[in-house]
C-alpha cells in the first residue's frame, strides 16, 4: 500500500535558499534549503564546526537519509529513520521544515 503524502505538490515555493537555525548546546549551525518554484532541490548544513561534527557524528549521515526520503517526495511528510537517529532526526526534520515555511508563497 502507498501512503498518500499530505503536503499537496502544488506547493509553491519562492526560488531560492532557506536557513534555519539549530543550536546544541554551545554549537550553532544552520540547515539550508534550496528550492525552485515547486522543488525541494538540495538540503545540507552550513557553519557546522569541526567540534560540533565531532561532537555530533550522526548529523551529516542523518541529514543525508532524510534528505534523500524528501527529494523523492518532495515533501517532509511520511520520513523514517533510525531509532538510534530518532532525536537528531527529528530536530533536523523540525529545522528543515521551518526552512520551508519560510519558502511558501503566501
Amino acid at each position: 500500500s502507498t501512503l498518500m503524502r499530505s503536503s499537496a505538490a502544488s506547493d509553491v515555493y519562492k526560488r531560492q535558499v532557506y536557513t534555519s537555525p539549530i543550536t546544541l548546546n554551545d554549537n550553532t549551525f544552520d540547515v539550508e534549503v534550496t528550492v525552485d518554484e515547486s522543488h525541494i532541490n538540495s538540503i545540507s548544513l552550513v557553519n557546522l564546526s569541526e567540534t560540533a561534527t565531532a561532537m555530533y557524528p550522526l548529523m551529516e549521515p542523518a541529514l543525508e537519509a532524510l534528505s534523500s526520503q524528501i527529494y523523492a517526495a518532495q515533501s517532509t511528510e511520511n520520513i523514517t529513520y533510525e531509532e538510534e537517529n530518532k532525536y537528531t532526526s527529528l530536530m533536523l526534520l523540525d529545522a528543515i521544515d521551518k526552512a520551508l515555511e519560510k519558502a511558501l508563497v503566501e
